[in-house]
């Protein structure tokens, strides 16, 4: 055994060792065992179906501002999304309705906090600007704290609060 340890002790003094190829793990043949609570594995729950709630949009156009505020809200969850020129932000969180039929909205971004409260209202709205002949429509009035006034919020296409040349006041969006 001297000998031996002696010639690889040689060996290794004489010459630049060869570099040692990895070898590939041998493929196993049986999967793993699934883990004794699997719940703990489990996807994350991806919350409720907003595609399938009806939205309800708002927009407001001015020429230094544009946005459009889509609500869907099913289950006791809502979703707001804010269209801008620079970009969306999606908003999530609760949506609870008080015995008063007012809406309750309390959501995030994560890094941005929103409440609205919500009341079914009417607003006589066509696709003409202010037309004071237009049919009462059902909307979601929305308050914000930092509102003097609502946003008033339709099924889809939506209402649209413009100021330009054409329009300073609300209409429906056109299709």
């Amino acid at each position: 055994m001297s000998r031996a340890l002696l010639c690889i002790a040689l060996a290794g003094c004489g010459s630049a060792a060869a570099p040692v190829e990895p070898t590939a793990p041998s493929p196993s043949t049986t999967a793993p065992s699934p883990p004794t609570d699997a719940a703990v594995d489990a996807p994350p729950d991806v919350g409720p179906d907003f595609a399938s709630a009806e939205p309800w949009v708002f927009r407001y156009h001015t020429a230094q501002r544009s946005e459009t505020w889509t609500l869907r809200h099913v289950d006791g969850a809502a979703q707001l999304v804010v269209e801008t020129a620079g970009g969306e932000r999606r908003y999530v969180g609760s949506a609870t309705e008080r015995a008063d039929g007012t809406l309750v909205l309390d959501v995030s971004t994560g890094t941005a906090k929103m409440a609205l409260e919500c009341k079914r209202e009417q607003l006589a709205v066509s696709a003409k600007c202010n037309d004071h002949k237009a049919k009462a429509r059902e909307v979601l009035n929305c308050y914000h704290a930092d509102f003097a006034t609502p946003m008033p919020f339709a099924p889809a296409p939506g209402i649209e609060y413009v100021v330009d040349a054409t329009c300073n006041g609300y209409r429906l969006i056109a299709p």
